[in-house]
């Protein structure tokens, strides 16, 4: 399963003629003169002759006269001004667009053509266009302020750099990914029973697990959806509320082994659980750059959250023990056997406590190397 397309580009004609010069011809066919139509109507001359002109708008009441002195029938009249009003009101919009076609600068066109957003790499206004409409936003700046609006997502400053706007990208394909994942509404007691289901998903084939957490997930109303990162960003995965019954889990393809990996699913997890519904959590590779606001716990809580999970407090004693004298390695597999999950966490968990070096123990890590294209689209939700 490709990365979901922007939304279809509606075709739009590049030339309408106003309604006036159909009411012309008509005229002409029918041998009436725009002064008999006026009497015929009720209108003056001069109205009649400002709408063949196309300086008058024909409004619905003036389509209903129309209808009765031509035979012709007002829908179409009125189908006929819109259709002018549309195109008018277009063209108007294109020439503001063009003057904003710099925007496009700030991504890499190459990539929005990879994940096809973009047809092709043209600075252009129908490609302005056409990210406006898989952003599903008006403007530019309403896009970018959009963006500032979000809880955490671009909290490094207010003014929005590179690596922020292949963000916003990768923000939004996993957005209308996830709204397109089928899913259960949220429940939040379903959730938290099912995480000692999760947790024991670390014992199993790395490749098994996009299907599993996207299936079990789905249950508790959680979709969970698997997209690679933008070229040049850090960002790891995101919590984001997409309705009151349905939120949104993406993972990208950052983390290397399995000790990181699971340590995000069950961060944003904590995210989900304990934290707002009109938040939106994003997290980063380079924790240096998660910058958040002073007094907000947050993301030490969702840090919390996730150690406690993947080592619950019943196991705390035998750890203690354990990170006196971690090695040799055998110590470290006989505690993850006992604890029910990957030595790879464990020796993860270690090294982040400073109980073994960052050099030690990496072998027992498993390397995480989904396709880029995550869950099967027909695993069963």
């Amino acid at each position: 399963m490709t990365p979901p397309p922007a939304p279809p580009f509606v075709y739009a004609p590049d030339s309408a003629q106003p309604p006036g010069e159909t009411l012309k011809e008509q005229l002409e066919a029918l041998g009436i003169p725009q002064a008999d139509l006026a009497r015929r109507t009720g209108l003056s001359t001069k109205h009649i002759n400002q709408i063949v002109q196309g300086i008058a708008v024909l409004t619905p009441e003036t389509a209903l006269l129309l209808e009765r002195a031509t035979g012709i029938p007002a829908s179409m009249w009125n189908q006929l001004e819109a259709a002018w009003r549309t195109y008018v009101t277009r063209q108007q919009e294109l020439q503001q667009l063009s003057k904003r076609i710099d925007w496009l600068d700030n991504f890499s066109l190459t990539e929005l053509v990879k994940r096809n957003i973009l047809p092709n790499k043209d600075r252009s206004t129908d490609n302005l266009q056409r990210l406006l409409a898989f952003f599903g936003v008006a403007d530019p700046g309403i896009a970018e302020d959009l963006w500032r609006s979000y809880r955490t997502a671009f909290r490094r400053s207010t003014v929005l750099k590179t690596d922020d706007y292949a963000t916003a990208v990768w923000l939004r394909q996993a957005e209308l990914k996830a709204r397109a994942l089928p899913c259960q509404p949220f429940d939040r007691a379903a959730l938290t029973a099912l995480l000692p289901s999760l947790r024991a998903l670390t014992i199993d084939d790395p490749a098994t697990w996009p299907n599993r957490i996207t299936h079990l997930c789905a249950q508790a109303g959680v979709a969970v959806v698997f997209l690679p990162a933008p070229p040049l960003t850090s960002v790891s995965g995101v919590t984001r509320w997409l309705t009151p019954d349905k939120v949104a889990i993406a993972l990208s393809d950052r983390f290397k082994k399995d000790d990181h990996f699971w340590f995000t699913v069950f961060h944003e997890i904590g995210h989900t659980l304990l934290h707002g519904k009109r938040l939106t959590f994003l997290d980063n590779t380079d924790r240096a750059d998660e910058l958040t606001p002073e007094g907000d716990r947050s993301e030490e809580e969702a840090d919390a959250f996730a150690a406690q999970t993947l080592i619950p407090p019943e196991h705390n004693a035998a750890y203690r023990r354990l990170a006196r004298r971690p090695m040799p390695f055998d110590n470290i597999k006989a505690f993850a056997r006992q604890a029910g999950i990957a030595p790879g966490i464990v020796v993860g968990r270690l090294q982040h406590d400073g109980a073994l070096p960052w050099t030690h123990g990496n072998n027992l890590k498993r390397p995480v190397r989904f396709p880029h294209n995550g869950p099967a689209e027909d695993q069963p939700q």
